[in-house]
């Protein structure tokens, strides 16, 4: 199986069009400030209104797929709250005479000079998902990579690491500058363990984002309403499970029966997902506070996202100020199976909690991001959650987010 990073981007940008700016519904974000400060959430508001902007003016080809500029060394926002804007060393005139130069002359956006384009790290990515796809066995120690904007590189983790498995990976891999080997921390997706004492409380019990689920007496969690074709219903991540056609409760083994699962399931490249035909269209479109609202604005390293989801206990639980700690995680499940461009966080994830929303607030929207996915193996508190984002699962799985 050869994964072939462009013509996959080609298909997901293929639906994606030109983003709808919706700068003017950012407003200063009480949580954000609460946690992080008010200089960093000041600043922090106006970077994202320029990333939203910045977003629109990617050029694309003509079937969708996006177009990097030579001089585009990657962005990401930083510790201070500003957008930071990587150019390739030498290019810095063609960028600040290109499309984004006004952008770039913006108080809340740092200019700095970095030796590789985000096209070469893309490509370098490409040629590791490959080479574990195509050679499982070989590549049994390289559990993840992904892009590191602020380093300006690759990063890979190597189960076990050490100079030998480095010496062996630069030898039947690839020995480049724009690689930095480390120590990897496993991830797995959640698959959900049978409970059928954790239910989630009456009170609760509304279709709506986040909320527990069970489906063959298998805990998930909901993630964002949407529709197939004329038929209601929303969207979860399975994992690929063989769960088609199978009952849909709400809260409990025995709760109320919803609606079905309805093929296709997903759990490949940059996709987990699954659709949920729902018998009555009554899925909630608030979470939060907030209206659920479509956006195909992908997050960025830095970016403060929200997630709701219903871990083991059966209490639905929100976790606001959820920092994405990379935009380009890929991550090796075994067997040749290889997750693309998940995005990787700060949030926690345990077992019942696939599935659930991960939204990104924005004064009274919640711009949905994606579906969880999974966290470190060996964290007993699920860290590192990470998520497949919404406009790879929808393509994917041939849905229309409502």
């Amino acid at each position: 199986m050869h994964i072939n990073r462009v013509f996959i981007c080609a298909i997901i940008w293929s639906v994606l069009g030109i983003a709808t700016l919706q700068a003017s519904e950012h407003v200063l974000d009480e949580h954000i400030a609460a946690e992080f400060g008010m200089e960093f959430a000041q600043n922090y508001l106006q970077a994202s209104q320029v990333y939203d902007e910045m977003w629109a003016l990617f050029p694309r080809s003509s079937d969708g797929a996006l177009l990097y500029p030579v001089y585009y060394g990657g962005h990401f926002f930083s510790e201070k709250g500003n957008l930071v804007f990587n150019v390739v060393d030498g290019h810095l005139a063609e960028a600040e005479t290109g499309i984004f130069a006004e952008l770039l002359k913006r108080d809340c956006v740092e200019v700095r000079e970095v030796r590789f384009s985000y096209q070469a790290l893309l490509l370098i990515v490409d040629d590791i998902c490959c080479f574990v796809a195509n050679n499982p066995d070989d590549a049994r120690e390289v559990i993840t990579w992904r892009i590191d904007a602020p380093g300006n590189m690759v990063v890979v983790g190597i189960s076990g690491y050490n100079e030998e498995k480095e010496a062996v990976f630069k030898r039947n891999v690839m020995d480049s500058p724009m690689v930095k080997l480390e120590a990897g921390r496993a991830v797995e997706p959640i698959i959900p363990r049978v409970n059928k004492n954790a239910s989630t409380p009456d009170s609760a019990l509304q279709l709506q984002p986040g909320v527990r689920i069970y489906i063959d007496e298998l805990g998930f969690s909901a993630g964002f309403p949407a529709a197939r074709g004329q038929q209601a219903g929303f969207v979860t991540a399975l994992h690929g499970l063989p769960l088609e056609g199978q009952a849909v409760r709400l809260g409990s083994v025995s709760g109320a029966e919803v609606g079905n699962v309805t093929a296709p399931i997903r759990f490949s490249g940059s996709a987990d997902g699954a659709f949920i035909s729902l018998h009555q269209a009554d899925f909630s479109r608030t979470v939060d506070g907030r209206t659920l609202t479509h956006s195909n604005i992908r997050p960025s390293q830095g970016m403060i996202l929200v997630s709701v989801s219903t871990p083991p206990d059966g209490t639905m639980r929100i976790q606001r100020n959820i920092v994405v700690t990379n935009a380009h995680f890929n991550a090796n499940m075994g067997g040749g199976l290889v997750l693309t461009d998940m995005i990787q966080t700060t949030g926690h994830a345990l077992y019942g909690e696939s599935g659930g929303l991960v939204f990104r607030p924005v004064g009274n929207s919640a711009q949905v991001q994606g579906v969880i996915v999974g966290s470190d193996v060996a964290s007993v508190t699920g860290d590192n959650m990470f998520f497949a984002w919404s406009e790879a699962v929808n393509h994917a799985i041939g849905v229309v987010q409502e």
